[in-house]
């Protein structure tokens, strides 16, 4: 019997770690240690340009998304960020979480699909930071994780849902 209830504990915890919402902050959630983040290098994939968040978000607010090339739903939410730059003034960065895809298909992809914002491929050390801080919640691209980052902070949006152009502008304060 103690087997079954094992078997049944480690099938609640798989499934709970792998639902959309694990590792949901609540909205507004802020890192508790921001600055490894806004610090960490991070490198275009079609530029090959290096920048920081910190640097990024010192002239204007940031959208930050992680996400996946097969995402349909970040693709969803990447046609309304599309949107969003023609009502306001920011920065984008897509972050790839996908440890199986590779940084020029990622950056054929922003190329096929238009986006002209800044994409990186994570690597291990960069999942980890995000993760650490945002639960592993972050790596579920599906469950479209997206951040804004400003005035020194970031700050994660709920977990969950496709938000419209307006929607974002308003979470940037940039409307």
């Amino acid at each position: 019997m103690p087997r079954f209830a094992a078997a049944g504990l480690l099938l609640a915890l798989i499934l709970a770690a792998c639902s959309p919402s694990a590792g949901t902050p609540p909205d507004g959630a802020e890192a508790p240690d921001a600055g490894p983040l806004l610090a960490y290098e991070l490198t275009d994939v079609r530029s090959g340009e290096t920048f920081t968040l910190a640097e990024l978000s010192a002239d204007r607010p940031v959208v930050l998304e992680t996400m996946a090339i097969w995402c349909t739903t970040c693709l969803s939410q990447q046609r309304e960020v599309v949107q969003a730059h023609e009502l306001a003034e920011f920065h984008s960065v897509g972050i790839d979480v996908d440890p199986n895809e590779e940084a020029a298909d990622l950056a054929e992809y922003a190329e096929r699909q238009g986006f002209d914002w800044r994409f990186v491929k994570a690597d291990a050390e960069l999942v980890k930071l995000l993760t650490d801080r945002y639960g592993f919640g972050v790596t579920n691209p599906p469950s479209t994780p997206t951040f804004v980052v400003a005035d020194g902070q970031v700050r994660a949006l709920e977990f969950g849902r496709v938000r419209s152009a307006e929607e974002l502008v308003a979470e940037l304060g940039a409307g």
